[in-house]
């Protein structure tokens, strides 16, 4: 399920960004964020899988951004 949700917000932000909606940077951040909160979610347990799902999405938007320079 994770693996089809990520799939297709990854297909949305590929057709963004070629069709000029979205810049490479943004569209980029936005599917770092996106992967690292899925990530973030499998590995948080209990009380901490808010705070580990907000740490990785922040964690995989930074990385995405930069990696788009």
């Amino acid at each position: 399920m994770i693996s089809k949700t990520i799939a297709v917000l990854a297909a949305a932000m590929l057709v963004l960004t070629t069709s000029g909606c979205v810049d490479n940077k943004t569209a980029s951040a936005a599917t770092g964020a996106v992967i690292g909160g899925v990530i973030g979610n499998q590995l948080g347990n209990g009380d901490g899988k808010t705070a580990a799902t907000i740490i990785g999405a922040g964690a995989g938007a930074a990385i995405g951004a930069n990696s788009a320079n």
